[in-house]
């Protein structure tokens, strides 16, 4: 457990990962995704020379199928969703891997209600592995399936990773 919380500790613990709801409702050109996918980061990915997101990686994830083209150059709702979950991922997991899980979870649940739980389960895996390190607490899931637990698992393997490259930052 870590004893004494420096600010970044704070924003990680802090952290809130929109829920679909949330998301921009009106469709965004590619640069204002970026930008809002930056946004939702900021607190977690403390690397500013390492781009999360960039034109040619959203541009790679279309063209390998990954997302679905944009219309009329815009991004929606759905867009904004898969790509917050595929710049979460892609931290630890292959784009083939990613996409598996986009096909479990698509055919176990809406896009919504995956999403959602990823945000909750993001959430709760961060606070858990940066104050408790209590790794036993109940899934959020309303429905404990394969695919649930696939997904919390992908989950817990990204902030494992968050806080490991935060002590070995602190060890400097």
């Amino acid at each position: 457990m870590i004893a004494d919380y420096d600010d970044s500790v704070k924003k990680i613990l802090e952290f809130h990962c929109p829920r679909y709801n949330e998301l921009p409702n009106i469709p965004l050109y590619r640069d204002q995704v970026i930008k809002f996918i930056e946004n939702v980061f900021d607190t977690i990915f403390e690397y500013p020379e390492e781009k999360i997101l960039t034109a040619t990686m959203i541009n790679s994830y279309v063209k390998k199928k990954i997302i679905l083209p944009p219309t009329d150059k815009k991004y929606d709702r759905e867009h904004v969703a898969y790509l917050i979950v595929i710049c979460t991922m892609k931290q630890i997991f292959t784009l083939e891997e990613i996409c598996r899980l986009f096909e479990m979870q698509k055919d176990s649940y809406g896009l919504e209600i995956s999403y959602d739980y990823f945000c909750t389960e993001l959430e709760e895996s961060l606070k858990s592995i940066f104050t408790t390190r209590d790794f036993s607490a109940a899934s959020s899931a309303k429905v404990k399936s394969n695919e649930s637990e696939i997904l919390r698992s992908m989950i817990m393997s990204f902030c494992h990773k968050i806080f490991v490259q935060y002590m070995l930052r602190e060890e400097r």
